[in-house]
This record gives structure tokens, C-alpha cells and sequence, in this order.
């Protein structure tokens, strides 16, 4: 950039600010329209991408629509919860009662040993422990770094046989105690010892030599409708499918299992807050106030003219099979679209009597390959998947913005040029002027100098 620091010293005329402003007049009108381009491509940028999230939010509600699984919701009741508890699988459970008569606890195999007179100081000898627990077989090796009740407890706590073992001081000396991880007969301890004689005392047969039994190993025994079954564990599942059973106690107690209408319509109640909040995106991005007399930054856009008129034929479709069905579209559910804003209102009430009569109609209305749920999942897709409508449009704004960006520079440029062209031109008129002024005063000087003489002569 050429200086211009002593610009018009020999005129006056022509100015360093005079250059500013003849570059500032050439700049800002092409700046100004840059810089409202500009603002204008990052508010649609900034509109399509919160277009974008809103429709994200929607896939979730519609993915459980889609599935059928919003429409899996089951309750449970139970008569008596001091015998039983009740979990429900709502993907595979379905409705019914069951009466459960709880006969017996499983329970947990404990063995103890003989008392001793301490817990760290006697040794038993050396060999090994070897047990049988839920058909598996774990030898333990006892030897001179843990022969004693807390080293034998340490080791078979380190096995992983299925058993857990410590050391109970009884006040009157100590017992090694044996407890098997699972209930049930089947999971009951077998212990055999091998070695010096000392270890025979761990081991057991149930026979009482050894260990003796202090808490036996016992299955759950119960009726389900009259139906006797055993399980090895407290937690009975498998009788009836998507049931399980917690037992807590002997007794009886009743089992009813309904449909939850109330979590299927919170179900459809979140996919209609995610399509209203998506129209309240839309109304903020392309609708238009009278009050500013001002549309939104897609307004007028394609895209979301697009994209509305989708959904709307799709919140109106009937699908194939439920043409004579009394429940064929949204509107008969109690979901209808207010005309004022757009919104979807919907009757919770009048869903749930629907749902009550006709809940396969309802359930088919919504999920299926030709349900509403699956075609308004793939008409999002278009939108919001990789390289999708909504990349494209904001791909092509990224490039405009480049592209304004390349103005910029080519301004900065020509500003650049047309600044050193004035400085090169109002320097050398400055420098003429300054010459005839320079010539104009010598002439007034001679003149001046000849004016005496002059009047000398006359």
C-alpha cells in the first residue's frame, strides 16, 4: 500500500482522507451487499439445521410406533405382594391371571465344621479339597501357606467352585463355613479331601462325617394355576412367557396382567409432541409476521413446502388393509390436525376407547411396513440421512458462503488497487500544482521587485 502520509502538502487539495473517502464510497455498497448475503445464507444454514434436529427427535417416537412396540404396555396386579413379586418382558408377555400356591423356599446350602479352638495358628496338613457344585468339580490345594481355617476359607473364596467360605466365631471357639453360591438341590456341595488326615474333617457326603449340614439345599416348589412346578431359584421365569416370578414367601396370591392403555397413549402422545415442536421449527423458519411485515429465513422454500405436504398426506392416508375398518386414519383415533396452526390435537379419551375396541386396527394403523409410522420414518429419512434433501440444501449454502468469501478477497483486492491508483494520480497533481504555485511565486516576487524602480522612473 502506498503512503500517503504527506498527501496534499503541495496543494492542499488533495488529501489523505479525501482518498479514504472515495475508497470507502467504491467499498461499502458492494460490502453491505456481501455482508446482508452473508447473514441471510448463515440464518437458513442455522434454519435447516434446528429442521434437522426436529426431525431426529421424531424418529424415536416412531421407531416404538413402527415396531409395534409402543403398543406392547402391560400392568401387573397382585393380591398378596408378601408372597410374590412380579416383572413383566412387555415384548413377549400377553394378558391373563394366574393363581400361585407357594408351597416351599428355594434356599441355599450351608455346611459347617467342627469347632476349633482358633482361626490362624492350627494346621490340618497339607493335600486337596476337591468339589462338586451344579455338576462342575474345582480342586482346591491346601498347603503349608493356607492350612488353617482363614487360609482354607481364603482358598476356596479363590476357586470360583461355587462356594463362598468364612470363618463364624461361635463365642465358645470357631467353625469353617460353607455356603453354596445358588439354591437348589442341585447346586448342594460335595466335598472330598485328599491328603493328610486332617483335611478329612472339611470334607462331605452327606453322610455326617466331616462338615455337617446346617442349612439344607431346597427348591421353590409352587402351583400356577394349579400347575406344580419346581425351579432351583427363587426367581421363577419360563412358566408363563414374558413372567417371571420373584418368590418371597410361602402363601397364595392372584396375578392379573391387562394391556396399560395409559402407557400406550403417553407412547403416542410423545410422537405427537415431537410433530408439533417440529411445525413450531417450521412456523419459526418460514412463517411469516405481519407485525414486522418480515418472513423467516425459509420462507417460500421448496424444502419445507416439500416436506409439509409429506407428512400431511401421510397423517391422512389409509392403509390397504384397513380400508372397512372402523379405524382407517389418525382423525378416527382421535388425532386430527388443528387448521389453525398446523399442530396435531389429540383426544387421549377418544384414543383409548379406540384403543379398547379396536386395538389390533390401531396397532396396525400405526406399525407395519405400510403403517404410518414406517412411511413417515422413511419420508424422514430423505431429509435427515447422509447426503440426504437437508445436506444437500446446507452443502450448496457452504458454497455460497465460499463464494462470498471469494468476493471479499477480490474486493479487498480491487479496493487495494484502486487505492494506490488515486494516491499514484492526487500525487502527481499535488506535485503540479505545488510547481505552478511554486512558478506563480517567483513571477509575484519579480514583479514585487520591479515595482520600485518603476515608480523611480516616474
Amino acid at each position: 500500500m502506498a503512503s500517503i502520509s504527506s498527501l496534499g502538502v503541495g496543494s492542499g487539495i488533495f488529501s489523505a482522507d479525501l482518498v479514504d473517502k472515495l475508497v470507502a464510497a467504491e467499498r461499502v455498497p458492494t460490502e453491505e451487499r456481501l455482508n446482508s448475503k452473508e447473514r441471510s445464507i448463515q440464518a437458513k444454514i442455522s434454519a435447516f439445521g434446528a429442521l434437522k434436529n426436529a426431525l431426529e427427535e421424531m424418529k424415536s417416537p416412531l421407531d416404538g410406533l413402527k415396531s409395534g412396540a409402543a403398543f406392547d404396555a402391560y400392568t401387573s396386579s397382585i393380591s398378596n405382594d408378601d408372597v410374590a413379586g412380579v416383572t413383566l418382558d412387555e415384548s413377549s408377555v400377553s394378558r391373563g391371571s394366574y393363581t400361585l400356591n407357594v408351597t416351599q423356599l428355594a434356599q441355599r446350602q450351608s455346611l459347617a465344621s467342627a469347632s476349633q479352638a482358633d482361626k490362624d495358628a492350627t494346621t490340618f496338613g497339607n493335600g486337596t479339597l476337591t468339589f462338586e457344585v451344579g455338576g462342575v468339580t474345582t480342586e482346591v490345594t491346601i498347603d503349608d501357606s493356607n492350612n488353617t481355617l482363614e487360609g482354607i476359607a481364603s482358598a476356596i473364596n479363590d476357586a470360583g467352585a461355587g462356594v463362598s467360605a468364612g470363618v463364624v466365631d461361635t463365642g465358645s471357639g470357631y467353625r469353617l463355613v460353607m455356603t453354596s453360591d445358588e439354591s437348589g438341590t442341585a447346586n448342594a456341595i460335595s466335598v472330598t479331601a485328599s491328603g493328610d488326615a486332617g483335611l478329612s474333617q472339611f470334607a462331605y457326603d452327606g453322610s455326617g462325617t466331616g462338615m455337617s449340614e446346617t442349612v439344607a439345599a431346597l427348591d421353590a416348589k409352587l402351583e400356577v394355576n394349579g400347575i406344580a412346578i419346581t425351579r432351583s431359584s427363587n426367581t421363577v421365569e419360563g412358566v408363563v412367557e414374558g413372567v417371571t416370578f420373584d418368590l418371597k414367601s410361602t402363601g397364595t396370591s392372584t396375578v392379573v396382567i391387562n394391556s396399560d392403555p395409559d402407557a400406550v397413549t403417553e407412547r403416542v402422545q410423545e410422537f405427537v409432541d415431537k410433530y408439533n415442536a417440529l411445525q413450531d421449527v417450521i412456523k419459526n423458519a418460514s412463517g411469516y409476521d405481519a407485525a414486522t411485515d418480515r418472513g423467516g429465513a425459509l420462507t417460500g422454500d421448496s424444502t419445507i413446502r416439500s416436506l409439509q405436504n409429506e407428512l400431511r398426506s401421510l397423517l391422512t392416508s389409509i392403509p390397504g388393509d384397513l380400508q372397512n375398518s372402523p379405524v382407517r386414519m389418525l382423525a378416527d383415533l382421535g388425532i386430527s390436525t388443528n387448521p389453525d396452526t398446523g399442530k396435531l390435537d389429540f383426544d387421549a379419551s377418544e384414543f383409548k376407547t379406540q384403543l379398547a375396541d379396536h386395538s389390533e386396527d390401531v396397532k396396525t394403523l400405526f406399525s407395519g411396513d405400510s403403517g404410518i409410522a414406517s412411511r413417515a420414518l422413511n419420508a424422514v429419512d430423505e431429509y435427515v440421512k447422509f447426503s440426504g434433501r437437508l445436506d444437500n440444501r446446507t452443502e450448496g449454502l457452504n458454497r455460497t458462503l465460499d463464494d462470498i468469501q471469494d468476493q471479499r478477497t477480490k474486493l479487498d483486492d480491487r479496493i487495494e488497487s484502486l487505492r494506490a491508483r488515486l494516491v499514484k494520480q492526487f500525487s502527481a497533481a499535488d506535485a503540479l500544482i505545488a510547481q505552478f504555485q511554486s512558478t506563480g511565486n517567483y513571477v509575484a516576487q519579480q514583479l514585487a521587485a520591479l515595482a520600485p524602480q518603476n515608480n523611480q522612473n516616474n
